[in-house]
């Protein structure tokens, strides 16, 4: 928010003085240097976007007080400042100063330009998202029993057509709201205060899922205490319940603030736009863009403020898809009746019943979701190790749904989609019919089975939120671990083998300098070793002080080289140093090739974020070539149960068959001939192996996961 007064030469508010120095000194240039990407996108404050006939549009804070400039992009990235589009003199006749902070809506085939002046809201009515734009004449609201200043006009639509403007702050920091009449020109009521904690200005409003989410800035503007919070609500008038901050300071960039969102489409897919100071509180304040994420609680998560901006973005009818993370342990959510995929009981018979039922937290409602090789998924049951089936793989309508032993055909194998909802629909291979609720009833106990598309995208009987609950670490795994922020490998350096040398993110370059061995210690830490040089990710001296470097160390089996390793709502996991609760952080979470890996203090952002990335691994097995298959093998041959606790059997027959066992790493730990049918692996550590069968020069594998 800016004030700037002109008023017989002097520079002076009546009410209060708040200027700041970009009005002093910013460009005269009539365009913003296109940016592919990066942050931040041009000088300005108080933004407000919008898309409007095929283009973004971020409406800003007026150029010297008076001037209001629009910046268009048809992708997110490369902005272009539209000019002029409005100004206080001459085209306001009741306004010469103080102009910010703008709202622009579209409604009756008109667009309505709000804005704050002499802090007094005023309106102006155009045919174009640029104008020109004519003034109604006068302030729509001039005065205010609840505040002083009448500032930062936020105009939200509801869903049944209702407008409401909210405004005020700064001196009473007030939060007052009015309703409009559908002509979007006149007031419907007159003020109620309806102020949320911590509010200082800048109100603005989301809807989302039929909650009301009033976001606003607080703090001062002019340094680095200024930042964002938000309350919920089941009103657009509230009572509310306080949530908590969203955006704030950090090392590199101070008072982020005053702020607007944008949804895409149809899709659960949201960015923020806001200004912050680029270097301490002085200069220029920035505008920039980040992503914002609602969390399985529908909750906002912290926006992480970042140099690299986001994606180019082009709205379209595809929505991004949630990232299914292949072994990963999942709750699935029915959509209609909020009950669980459940197996009755929780029992381990093959053939038991699946159902919906109340969320109670155990594992009868979880399942293992694995990405198959013939691109389909497998959904196995946590608690039975059986897998989610349709009843002798059934094309009839209304087969039944059951867990079953994995069989590894296509009664097992279901299609996930993600729909424009952020719910997910399971569409089964062998029938191409949807996993569903009978009747979409609300009952506990409910059957679940399968049943034609319905197409509907507003069905909620196929329909499935996908809850990440948990992803198994493989110890003895080889990882890639991919920054979130930057989507950047952790690497060391030039892929030295020197004892101390550096720990970066890089390009991802698919070599062994990007792989790193994770193997569960027995205080239950984590060790993380770099499979090209058999060093160990460790702090330097085992320092406790934020920003001490990571680097490679020879093995020492101390503090200094153990790591906490959690995964986190987003699917992503945080590693935190076990000597010092200090996490893995990517310095000023800079986009940059080769940027320092540290340690740092937990900050709850994509900086301390990182992907594990299970890498497949293919044994040596020396020079033997498979130039025929075992008899029937190569087609028949599958081990179960998998994963496995004690005895790995076979479905073909193999009495007399050399069997030897790999380690993910390459590593042979056993090597049995085959008697009964079955080789017994409970002396092995939870892992990855392959069990590779040897008879007369001929090879097979087949991987399978020790729990």
């Amino acid at each position: 928010m800016i004030q700037f007064k002109i008023n017989s030469f002097c520079l002076m508010d009546s009410v209060r003085l708040r200027f700041t120095l970009f009005l002093m000194f910013i460009s005269l240039a009539n365009t913003v240097q296109a940016q592919t990407s990066g942050n931040p996108l041009f000088t300005g404050a108080d933004p407000e976007i919008h898309y409007f006939n095929n283009k973004y549009y971020i409406y800003t804070t007026a150029i010297y007080g008076t001037q209001f400039h629009a910046y268009s992009s048809t992708d997110l990235t490369n902005w272009h400042d539209e000019g002029l589009i409005f100004d206080l003199f001459p085209d306001s006749p009741w306004a010469q100063y103080n102009g910010w902070a703008p709202a622009v809506v579209f409604r009756n085939n008109k667009y309505y330009f709000y804005y704050t002046a002499e802090t007094k809201i005023g309106l102006a009515v155009g045919n174009t998202p640029i104008g020109p734009f004519t003034d109604i004449g006068a302030p729509l609201i001039a005065t205010d029993p609840y505040t002083d200043d009448i500032i930062d006009a936020n105009v939200f639509v509801d869903d049944d057509g209702q407008a409401y403007i909210y405004y005020g702050g700064s001196g009473k920091s007030r939060m007052v709201v009015r309703k409009l009449n559908a002509d979007m020109v006149s007031l419907a009521t007159g003020p109620t205060d309806i102020t949320p904690q911590n509010y200082t200005e800048g109100p603005y409003m989301v809807k989302r899922k039929g909650i009301y989410y009033m976001m606003y800035s607080n703090g001062s503007w002019f340094n680095d205490t200024y930042n964002v919070q938000y309350s919920t609500s089941n009103t657009p008038m509230g009572p509310w319940t306080y949530r908590g901050k969203v955006l704030s300071s950090n090392v590199e960039d101070k008072g982020p603030g005053h702020h607007g969102v944008i949804k895409i489409g149809n899709c659960d897919e949201y960015y923020m736009v806001y200004h912050r100071y680029e270097n301490g509180t002085s200069g220029d304040r920035k505008i920039a863009i980040d992503r914002m994420y609602f969390n399985s609680n529908d909750l906002i998560e912290p926006v992480n403020m970042t140099n690299y901006g986001v994606a180019p973005r082009i709205p379209d009818q595809s929505c991004p898809t949630q990232s299914i993370v292949s072994g990963g342990i999942y709750k699935l959510t029915h959509k209609g009746t909020n009950q669980c995929l459940d197996v009755v009981n929780n029992s381990s018979q093959s053939g038991a019943n699946v159902q919906q039922s109340t969320d109670n937290g155990n594992d009868a409602q979880r399942w293992v979701i694995t990405l198959e090789a013939d691109g389909f998924y497998k959904l196995t049951h946590k608690g039975t190790n059986q897998c989610l089936d349709v009843a002798n793989n059934s094309n009839l309508q209304g087969a039944n749904v059951q867990q079953w032993l994995d069989s590894n055909n296509n009664a097992q194998r279901w299609k996930i989609e993600i729909m424009s909802d952020g719910y997910a629909k399971l569409t089964h291979k062998g029938t191409n019919q949807c996993l569903d609720v009978d009747n979409n009833s609300s009952q506990s106990g409910a059957n679940v089975q399968q049943w034609t598309d319905n197409l509907n995208a507003n069905n909620d009987a196929q329909r499935w939120k996908l809850d990440l609950i948990e992803v198994p670490i493989v110890s003895g795994g080889v990882y890639r671990l991919i920054h979130k922020g930057t989507n950047q490998s952790l690497d060391v350096s030039d892929g030295s083998t020197q004892q101390g040398a550096n720990v970066q993110q890089y390009t991802s370059n698919e070599t062994d300098a990007q792989r790193w061995v994770i193997t569960k210690e027995s205080d239950g830490f984590y060790k993380l070793t770099h499979r090209g040089t058999n060093q160990v990710l460790d702090v330097d001296n085992n320092s406790s002080q934020p920003g001490a470097n990571v680097q490679q160390w020879s093995d020492l089996g101390t503090d200094a080289q153990r790591w906490k390793i959690e995964l986190m709502s987003d699917g992503y996991f945080k590693l935190t140093h076990k000597n010092t609760n200090l996490c893995l952080d990517v310095v000023n979470n800079l986009a940059e090739p080769g940027t320092n890996v540290h340690q740092w203090t937990d900050n709850n952002n994509d900086a301390q974020r990182w992907k594990l990335q299970l890498l497949k691994f293919t044994p040596t097995l020396g020079t033997a070539k498979i130039s025929k298959p075992l008899p029937n093998a190569a087609e028949t041959l599958n081990v179960y149960p998998n994963p496995v606790k004690n005895t790995l059997f076979f479905t073909s027959e193999m009495a007399g068959i050399k069997v030897q066992v790999y380690s993910e790493t390459g590593s042979q730990v056993s090597q049995q001939i085959v008697k009964e049918n079955s080789i017994d692996v409970s002396g092995l550590a939870t892992g990855i192996y392959f069990a590779v069968f040897e008879k007369d020069g001929t090879k097979v594998t087949k991987r399978f996961i020790k729990k």
